[in-house]
């Protein structure tokens, strides 16, 4: 019999391989999900995110009640945790508890992509709502609205983006 805290394998999904570049569901959507709730009943989140060059990513922000990881597989990634500031490179991994006020940016010339990982699943619910917003806007986006679409989903706003800028180009 299954335990209460133990999903069944019927509210999981069947086993599946996802090649290079592709998505489980939503691929307009970012970032890109690879397990979502749906296949893992609840339990975790996963998704694949790409930051532009010295692009910054959400503002500063905390999950109540969800952890959070990143495991940078390509560039160079700053990320706030609390007060202090890491410069993450390829092959890092970085640990959120919920509660932990973060935000994260590209901190390189080149593209940076992160595996990210959320306990429990969920936050794919918050991305998709994200993107509706971002796909009508016109402009930059409005934090006191990323602010109550995160309060919906359990996450508070706190500040602004880190602000990454790239360095001046050398002069010939």
């Amino acid at each position: 019999m299954a335990d209460a805290l133990t999903p069944t394998e019927s509210q999981r999904s069947q086993a599946y391989v996802l090649a290079p570049a592709e998505v489980r569901r939503n691929p307009t959507v970012q970032p890109l999900t690879k397990a979502d709730s749906t296949d893992t009943a609840g339990l975790l989140g996963v998704f694949e995110d790409t930051l532009a060059p010295w692009q910054p990513g959400p503002p500063l922000h905390l999950h109540a009640e969800m952890d959070e990881a990143f495991y940078v597989l390509e560039g160079v990634l700053l990320v706030k945790l609390g007060e202090d500031q890491h410069e993450v490179a390829s092959g890092s991994f970085v640990w959120i508890p919920r509660g932990t006020p973060h935000a994260f940016a590209n901190a390189s010339a080149g593209v940076t992509r992160l595996l990210g990982l959320a306990v429990p699943g969920g936050i794919e619910e918050f991305f998709a709502e994200r993107q509706q917003y971002f796909d009508q806007l016109d402009g930059p986006p409005d934090l006191a609205i990323l602010g109550k679409l995160g309060a919906h989903h359990g996450s508070r706003l706190l500040g602004p983006p880190i602000e990454v800028l790239a360095p001046p180009a050398r002069a010939s």
